[in-house]
């Protein structure tokens, strides 16, 4: 932590098709990359979508990172040794609210327990075939039972997921940000059958963006010169913020047409967005 403090560089990155490749590993490149950025005494932080549970299934203790962002801002992390630094949950008014409205839209959806614990849910869905739906509830098999009627599931609750086809995602996507203007609805792509849709519902404050500056803040890290790399729209935020971002060579077309483009995750296209930014910043 204290080594952090001393550093002023810092660089975020999204973890699942941006720093692993499609077997979810980390290439050699990619790990070389991230140990020489710490011999420049360069802070080096992953912000995912993945509850902490979740990272645990592919970041060994080995791996390569000072802090860790998980389930999108909801959590932030040191990661040797993994300690809880700052957490954010929705009040339960808007956890309510917010259930009301996904239950008027027919929208499947799971209610989380808070971070650390937020691998942990009630489900609710509405009878249509929803194959996505069902993988995450085998995935996560032991950790996940059906939302009753009656008080509020959960006190705290850090996120609401709904989980839809990929039809008409950004009619969805508005329809919930007008019912919930006090919430940040994010918006991403399934990570596990990269088809379906998934509207993560969080507080206000809880984006990638807030969790970087949050860092930057926190430790004393120059946000003015961050390097942000991503490959979805649940990095938007973040890539927006950066002064210098890129999005690898798998990343939607909308990314591509915004933002600067490096190789694909599969190439260690990460390792070339932070050969970019050590260039322009040298």
């Amino acid at each position: 932590m204290n080594r952090i403090r001393q550093r002023r560089r810092v660089v975020f990155t999204d973890l699942d098709g941006t720093l692993l490749g499609r077997n979810q590993d980390l290439c050699e490149r990619n790990r070389a990359t991230l140990e020489h950025l710490d011999s420049l005494d360069i802070s080096r932080v992953v912000v995912t979508g993945r509850s902490l549970f979740s990272c645990d299934r592919v970041l060994d203790d080995d791996f390569p990172i000072d802090l860790l962002v998980t389930s999108s801002g909801a959590g932030i992390f040191s990661f040797k040794p993994k300690k809880l630094l700052c957490q954010f949950a929705l009040e339960n008014t808007e956890m309510t609210n917010a259930i009301d409205v996904l239950e008027q839209m027919k929208l499947d959806f799971m209610v989380h327990d808070p971070v650390p614990d937020n691998h942990r849910f009630r489900w609710r869905r509405f009878g249509r075939a929803n194959p996505d739906f069902d993988r995450r509830l085998s995935l996560y098999a032991g950790h996940h039972q059906m939302l009753e009627q009656g008080p509020p599931p959960v006190c705290n609750a850090a996120q609401l997921l709904a989980i839809a086809p990929s039809d008409d995602p950004i009619t969805v996507h508005d329809e919930l940000a007008r019912y919930l203007p006090n919430l940040n609805i994010i918006r991403t792509t399934s990570p596990l059958d990269h088809c379906s849709v998934w509207y993560e519902i969080f507080p206000k404050t809880v984006g990638k963006s807030y969790a970087a500056q949050w860092i930057c803040d926190h430790f004393g890290l120059d946000a003015a010169t961050a390097l942000a790399v991503g490959n979805d729209f649940n990095d938007v935020d973040m890539l927006r913020w950066a002064s210098m971002a890129r999005v690898v060579g798998n990343a939607p077309e909308p990314l591509a047409r915004e933002f600067l483009s490096v190789a694909d995750h599969s190439e260690a296209g990460f390792s070339d967005a932070v050969a970019e930014w050590l260039a322009h910043s040298t």
